[in-house]
């Protein structure tokens, strides 16, 4: 065909697509917002800092705005009462998270309750978590593992002090957190002197470092399908190796989990107090397993569990729990009440082992 030809015809159809958008868009009656470029949208137009970009739209189009993130649609707010009309009024409207390339190659097909969308599958999810995992009793079972793990941090720290030793808090606090998360999650430590082991130690590490990042990363190929055609970077190569790393690693726990629970099925039958003894020491993963489903088949199957030990439960919990620390940390550096009537204070609050220990030395 001659190349002449095939240019116009290639023309034509990008003119009559965009044609088409346009009309179409002033049928929907839009809200106001920026101008938009042609296949990019509005994507040329944000910085580094987004969400500063969000308000500045804001400022100069009104409370409501639309924007076009490549072929995404997608709109932005700074008043309170669209903010209410969206989070309560149209909760079931906007209730699903969007299914970005990253969701669907690390949270299993975004087949876990914080990225699933609306539906019955969702609904059981979160019924699994209210009705079984977060529970007060279930909570409560893992006290002493908390206490355990904050005593074990405060002695670390002191020890380090009197050496004169500098300690690099942003490093004890992950390891802290982490112990207290696996040991509820999975019934393992992976820092310390009771440790799986340093080899599946810093495989967890690396892999929860990766997982964090690709799940953060704000990738083209969402908003630009021609992109993951390129993939210039070899984004999609990543998540794809990491979506294995990750399947291995977790199906290696259930694995154990399954091979202990037959362990104890096998041995001495044990009385009633036994058993309720037995049910409290279970950690999250042995609770998903022990679920009784429909003839005689577990509740839920490996890919379901594995979804649920990693997005809902592991990284949330411990970002949570690692930030919530950290700045705990920093907001006692800046305190000037004396160090010692603090803990006095936490001692009456938590009755922390931790904090006692450290008023003895």
């Amino acid at each position: 065909m001659d190349p002449f030809l095939l240019s116009m015809i290639l023309c034509s159809c990008i003119f009559a697509a965009v044609s088409w958008k346009k009309l179409n868009g002033m049928r929907l009656r839009l809200p106001p917002g920026p101008p938009r470029w042609p296949i990019f949208g509005n994507l040329l137009q944000l910085s580094p800092l987004p969400h500063k970009d969000f308000a500045r739209f804001c400022t100069k189009y009104g409370p409501l705005v639309y924007l076009r993130l490549g072929t995404i649609d997608a709109i932005t707010t700074d008043d309170p009462e669209v903010i209410r009309e969206i989070l309560i009024r149209q909760d079931e409207v906007f209730a699903s998270r969007p299914r970005t390339l990253a969701a669907v190659h690390l949270a299993y097909g975004c087949g876990d309750v914080a990225l699933a969308p609306l539906g019955p599958n969702w609904k059981r999810m979160r019924r699994v978590c209210m009705e079984h995992l977060l529970t007060t009793r279930r909570l409560e079972s893992f006290a002493a593992h908390r206490a355990e793990e904050t005593e074990h941090l405060c002695e670390f720290v002191w020890a380090k002090s009197q050496s004169g030793k500098p300690v690099n808090l942003r490093e004890v606090l992950g390891a802290f957190s982490m112990n207290n998360v696996t040991r509820m999650l999975l019934g393992k430590q992976y820092f310390g002197l009771q440790s799986a082991g340093p080899g599946e130690a810093m495989e967890f590490m690396h892999i929860t470092h990766e997982l964090f990042f690709l799940l953060g990363l704000i990738y083209l190929g969402d908003y630009l399908p021609a992109w993951r055609w390129l993939d210039p970077y070899g984004c999609e190569k990543k998540m794809r190796e990491v979506e294995k790393k990750v399947d291995d690693f977790h199906q290696k726990i259930i694995d154990e989990h399954r091979k202990a629970r037959d362990v104890r099925k096998s041995g001495a039958s044990l009385d009633d107090d036994g058993d309720d003894d037995s049910k409290e020491d279970m950690d999250f993963v042995d609770v998903l397993l022990s679920l009784p489903g429909e003839n005689g088949n577990e509740h839920m199957d490996d890919v379901e569990i594995k979804a649920l030990m990693q997005v809902s439960l592991l990284l949330q919990t411990l970002k949570f729990i690692f930030f919530k620390l950290a700045w705990s940390f920093n907001q006692l550096c800046l305190c000037s009440v004396p160090l010692r009537v603090l803990f006095l204070k936490m001692t009456r609050l938590h009755s922390c082992c931790a904090v006692i220990f450290l008023l003895k030395s």
